[in-house]
């Protein structure tokens, strides 16, 4: 099948919005009904910073957003020049597919031909699946955290 990798539009903003929702309650996943909401997804858009892999219908399958952000700065880190890598999901129906890699592979070579030197992330310890994607793509843990109302793993690729 043939995908395609974009920055999302405002346009777009319904359709990962709805995918987003559909997440929600999956093993290892942390949103909740008020996140990510609406506002964070076109603050995403709005700094070219929200990726998305489509289908030959033209449907969002997965979304990723990799941009500045300086919430995780007093973490443990390794990079000096990183980006942040939030909100991904693969609609259920296509995960296992190989999505999720193609999505990580794609965002990886946006985010460093952008400049950045390192993607940093935090990640549930329940999204064994999750996990298993980073590990498979060189990301290594640097320590764990409890921020907003949940435990996380912190995660970082060196690129």
């Amino acid at each position: 099948m043939d995908y395609f990798f974009a920055l999302a539009k405002r346009s777009d903003t319904p359709e990962i919005l709805k995918l987003y929702r559909s997440l929600i309650g999956t093993p290892g996943c942390t949103w909740h009904s008020e996140y990510p909401n609406r506002e964070i997804t076109e603050s995403d858009i709005d700094a070219e910073s929200l990726y998305m892999i489509t289908d030959k219908s033209h449907k969002i399958i997965a979304v990723a957003t990799a941009g500045k952000d300086n919430e995780l700065d007093e973490l443990d880190w390794e990079s000096k020049n990183p980006c942040y890598l939030a909100r991904v999901g693969v609609l259920t129906e296509k995960q296992g597919l190989g999505i999720g890699g193609l999505l990580l592979k794609k965002v990886i070579f946006a985010v460093k031909k952008r400049g950045f030197d390192g993607i940093r992330m935090l990640v549930s310890p329940d999204n064994t699946a999750a996990l298993a994607l980073y590990k498979h793509y060189g990301f290594a843990k640097r320590s764990e955290v409890y921020m907003y109302d949940h435990d996380y793993l912190c995660y970082e690729l060196i690129l």
